[in-house]
């Protein structure tokens, strides 16, 4: 009889000291990943060269691949020609202009003097019909003079907007990295042909690194947003401090499965946490434990 007395005196003391104990630190597997960027060529036409091979270090800037710009610069002369060309009638217009309103001005001071003497009957009404006329002429070749001028203008707009748009495709036939990192994949080479828009190589920023770790609600409040993790890499001595970079503010269940009373507790939260890698110690993919403190 003194047995099932000590098992549950044992098993009540278990119990209370479980209840009393309080988490310090929380402690999770995870995987070490970088911010991949695919390097797009923005406009299309032959590679003719890459400047990288796979597992290069590459800085921001720096040109990833060359595309072929003949048929772009011949564009590009073909838009500088007709900008020349209505250099030429905008200067005829313009003096088109000039002359039309001087003879307006002179057929208006005729117009007004006649209808003044007309007024006094020192004017017949043929000489005011004839300038009257006159004056009509003067004013709709005036207008068309004005018309003509903004014409060219736009049309000199337009040309400008294109040349623009071909120097923007020019530059964009130089392919330059996005991010400082490591070129991981090249998906063509010289002398292929890519569309605009789609992808000719991918690059890893390894410089800053992130993780991301589940914590149940229970633990949540003990996280703290900014607050140092440290990271510390498998088989290895070393570690990295990360820093608790974002907490969701949605909960998940893991697994994925409707909530009951019995899966209450699979409810977690995501914590990414960013590591600076400056050494790149880590790699894309590589596991690690992430040790954090609770307040």
């Amino acid at each position: 009889m003194r047995r099932p007395s000590l098992f549950f005196a044992m098993l009540v003391l278990l119990v209370f000291s479980c209840e009393s104990t309080e988490e310090s630190s929380f402690t999770a597997s995870s995987i070490v990943e970088g911010t991949v960027v695919k390097v797009s060529a923005q406009t299309g036409g032959q590679i003719l060269q890459m400047d990288f091979d796979e597992g290069d270090d590459v800085e921001l800037g720096a040109t990833i691949a060359v595309l072929d710009s003949e048929k772009l610069v011949l564009q590009r002369e073909q838009i500088e020609a007709g900008l020349d060309e209505i250099a030429v009638q905008h200067e005829i217009s313009r003096n088109t202009l000039s002359q039309t309103r001087s003879a307006f001005d002179n057929v208006e001071r005729k117009h007004r003097r006649i209808r003044e003497l007309f007024e006094k009957k020192s004017a017949s009404q043929q000489a005011l019909d004839d300038i009257s006329a006159a004056f009509d002429a003067a004013s709709a070749q005036l207008n068309n003079a004005r018309q003509n001028l903004k014409a060219v203008e736009a049309r000199a707009r337009g040309l400008r907007a294109q040349h623009k748009l071909l120097k923007r495709q020019l530059e964009d036939t130089r392919v330059v990295a996005p991010i400082a990192g490591v070129l991981t994949t090249k998906y063509h080479v010289a002398g292929e042909v890519v569309a605009p828009g789609l992808p000719i190589a991918e690059m890893i920023d390894l410089n800053e690194m992130w993780t991301k770790v589940y914590v149940s609600e229970r633990l949540l409040a003990g996280i703290e947003l900014g607050g140092d993790v440290e990271i510390r890499i498998d088989g290895t001595a070393e570690s990295l401090t990360g820093k608790v970079a974002w907490i969701s503010a949605k909960a998940e269940f893991t697994p994925k499965t409707i909530l009951t009373e019995e899966s209450r507790m699979s409810l977690v939260y995501a914590v990414k946490i960013t590591i600076a890698n400056p050494e790149h110690v880590l790699k894309h993919g590589m596991p690690a434990v992430a040790v954090m403190a609770l307040r």
